[in-house]
């Protein structure tokens, strides 16, 4: 295994993180009056993505306990078919960290982007974009998670080991 590829995390906002999907939050996206005008429906600029013919949608419930940053990337996963939302439900900021695909399918590391997330803020991943497993920090935090159910979930779900581990760090927090 080679050394630590640093990425230090950046605020998660709706531009950063186009290249690899979407962010809803309110303020965000197409908005409406909804309930008789007491509250505003924001539209997620995309729905919930899949190649092909999909299954019933899964809605789980994901259950985190807290990491710290720095914090060591080593392996991430894909979903070459669907795409993958989380709703935060309960907690604090998380991390998000994704790649996109180099010429050979695999994680592009010069790709790599971290972001720290608040509790305010869903996202989805696009079809086929790598990212590590959802960390939950500072706090135990729960999340909905959405997706397109695959006839062959093992089509739909790869994960590998990262040659170079990715360390995810605020470069300026001092110690």
């Amino acid at each position: 295994m080679s050394a630590l590829r640093s990425i230090p995390p950046v605020p998660l906002t709706g531009e950063l993180f186009a290249p690899f999907g979407t962010v809803l939050a309110a303020g965000l996206g197409r908005s409406s009056l909804v309930n008789d005008g007491r509250g505003i429906r924001y539209d997620a600029e995309h729905g919930l993505g899949f190649a092909g013919e999909p299954l019933p949608p899964v809605l789980a419930l994901y259950r985190l306990t807290p990491s710290r940053l720095p914090f060591t990337v080593t392996a991430m996963e894909q979903h070459p078919l669907s795409s993958q939302t989380f709703v935060p439900m309960t907690g604090g900021r998380f991390l998000v960290v994704a790649a996109l695909a180099d010429a050979d399918g695999e994680p592009d590391p010069e790709t790599a982007r971290a972001f720290i997330a608040g509790p305010d803020q869903a996202i989805t991943y696009a079809g086929g974009v790598w990212h590590c497993p959802l960390v939950a920090l500072d706090e135990t935090a729960d999340f909905a998670m959405m997706m397109w159910r695959a006839p062959d979930p093992d089509a739909d779900c790869r994960v590998v080991s990262l040659s170079v581990p990715l360390l995810v760090a605020d470069q300026t927090a001092t110690t």
